[in-house]
């Protein structure tokens, strides 16, 4: 955002030991995937040795030494740019930190399941979040006015296109290779919450479209504050954020059914045994919950153009998700 001209852009500010503390918690975040690790080797190693064998014999090591050097690189970066602010040292540190996301890529699900192209994949999907939630961040929290809206949004709304479109593919692609049977892997932990994330995406993309394109709208009345859908956007990216983070600890699932996830028996009533495949199949009930998402996904619209409380707005959101969740659950069976 500091590469981007202020006629671009809202006016914003950002307290030094924020841009300090984000980049000290990235090794520190990055090393807590290993913790289950190392509760596995200490009781025969010990602490010592288990670090040392995490870090020199296993590939998410690997890629946490190349995260915490990056990291430190990037702390000296962000200092200097503090004291004295520079565009090379922006720049520099934009690439550092696709340098940090090519490293968690190279220790993801994908990039152990499917070499360098995995790693590639689940680089685009980080670097595309990064991006989009980043800058959401920025304007919604951190800004100081609203001057300048219609320029940024001329440049924002394609940059948030883009990246949803690119975690859209690599998504996809990725699921190719770690969840093989899709439908199936909803009965487990990993495959039902990666639906559920599937899920919040509906009302993400109704909010996308809104922030897009029905500003245009609002965007000169006098009472009309830009960044409240902003923040809303940025929740539901930041949910979407906590799902991801409870299904990557998980094991990825297999061709058939192994473990039920108790999250997934609290809404089908149906038994469900390992071993067994889903399938979908259209029922009354099914059609009622995808006919009740199309109207809480109007209402979304009808909150956003009347300007109604953000809490129906919230509201609104909720319903369309869970409603939307329901109507695939109540139309998947397994045999």
């Amino acid at each position: 955002m500091q590469c981007i001209p202020t006629i671009y852009r809202p006016g914003f500010q950002i307290a030094p030991k924020w841009l300090v503390f984000s980049v000290v918690v990235i090794p520190i975040a990055a090393f807590l995937p290993n913790l289950q690790l190392l509760s596995i080797l200490m009781p025969q190693f010990g602490l010592a040795d288990s670090l040392w064998m995490i870090v020199s014999k296993y590939k998410v090591g690997h890629a946490w030494l190349a995260i915490f050097a990056f990291s430190l690189l990037l702390l000296v970066l962000v200092r200097l740019a503090i004291k004295k602010a520079s565009t090379s040292l922006y720049v520099s540190s934009i690439f550092v930190l696709m340098a940090i996301m090519a490293a968690i890529g190279y220790a993801s699900h994908a990039g152990s399941m499917a070499g360098i192209a995995g790693s590639f994949l689940d680089f685009i999907h980080l670097l595309a979040v990064s991006v989009w939630l980043g800058i959401l961040v920025i304007v919604g929290y951190f800004s100081t006015d609203t001057k300048n809206w219609s320029a940024f949004l001329q440049w924002f709304s394609p940059t948030a296109l883009a990246a949803f479109t690119s975690i859209a593919i690599s998504g996809v692609l990725m699921m190719e290779v770690i969840v093989p049977k899709y439908v199936t892997s909803w009965a487990g932990t990993y495959g039902q919450f990666l639906f559920i994330k599937h899920v919040l995406l509906v009302p993400l993309a109704i909010i996308i479209l809104a922030n897009g394109l029905l500003i245009k709208l609002k965007i000169n009345q006098p009472l009309f504050e830009p960044r409240t859908w902003v923040k809303i956007e940025l929740t539901l990216l930041a949910a979407i954020l906590v799902v991801t983070a409870i299904f990557t600890e998980q094991q990825p699932p297999n061709f058939t059914v192994e473990a039920i996830s108790p999250f997934f028996e609290l809404f089908y009533q149906n038994s469900v045994a390992t071993g067994m495949h889903a399938y979908l199949q259209m029922t009354g009930i099914g059609i009622m919950f995808f006919v009740l998402t199309a109207v809480f996904i109007g209402l979304t619209m009808v909150s956003y153009l009347k300007q109604l409380p953000t809490i129906f707005a919230a509201a609104m959101i909720v319903a369309t998700a869970l409603c939307f969740y329901m109507s695939f659950m109540s139309i998947v069976f397994f045999k």
